[in-house]
């Protein structure tokens, strides 16, 4: 275990978030201030998955969710597009080889529009890692939460509508199973890099009560350090 991990662990003082969410922001920024073409940000952006994805679990986070493709994204353009979706295909060949053998990753999106070859390796990646009992990874990829709010209503009326579900039993609870996440812990703490100060459409049922930290760097540079510091801002009393 990285020393550094042991450190902030034996602090009694922190208290590790049981969920994480990460807005993998400023890939495309990288690459221009480098004055390299944006795709060579977008691979440069799957390098610190593996690493934070491994402090995360030896930590402790019972979940962690990473914002890699949003709904809006897909206006960008059809070269970038291109290349990104090709880059998941490895991404997640990439992840379930190497992200190690007791994490068990999850895609929370929508597959519309994605390619036959990426929903199979989404698929098979899932497939292969259901089984262990670590930490969870989610992949948001094609995600939007205003359309998976929209998905849950429409699944929530159905399921009232043919007898499934009483509408005097609807809660919070029940909400919440009808979403992606369902099952799971909500969201303690939210990051985002490259200045960005907002939410951009991610997560907003799961994390009313989250706590949001913000770092100037761009994700390709984001290191543990960052994870660090944006786990003891979670610490921080109001």
């Amino acid at each position: 275990m990285n020393s550094l991990i042991n450190n902030l662990l034996n602090d009694s003082r922190i208290k590790i978030p049981k969920h994480i969410a990460i807005v993998c922001d400023g890939n495309g920024r990288w690459a221009k201030k480098k004055g390299l073409p944006r795709t060579f940000g977008h691979r440069a952006g799957t390098n610190p998955i593996e690493g934070i994805t491994r402090d995360c679990s030896e930590l402790g986070v019972e979940v962690l969710t990473f914002y890699v493709f949003s709904t809006e994204n897909w206006s960008r353009s059809d070269e970038e597009v291109n290349f990104l979706m090709k880059l998941f295909v490895e991404f997640f060949i990439k992840l379930r080889n190497e992200v190690g053998e007791n994490i068990r990753v999850k895609h929370i999106g929508i597959t519309d529009n994605l390619s036959p070859e990426l929903i199979d390796e989404i698929k098979n990646t899932e497939n292969l890692t259901k089984n262990n009992s670590g930490m969870i990874l989610n992949i948001a990829l094609n995600y939007g939460s205003r359309s998976e709010i929209t998905n849950a209503a429409k699944n929530l009326m159905h399921d009232i509508d043919v007898g499934n579900l009483n509408i005097d039993n609807v809660n919070e609870e029940v909400i919440s199973n009808y979403m992606f996440t369902s099952g799971l812990p909500d969201v303690d703490l939210i990051i985002r890099t490259s200045g960005e100060m907002r939410i951009s459409n991610f997560l907003l049922w799961q994390s009313a009560k989250a706590k949001l930290w913000f770092t100037n760097d761009f994700w390709p540079d984001f290191r543990y350090d960052h994870l660090q510091n944006a786990i003891k801002h979670y610490n921080e009393t109001d």
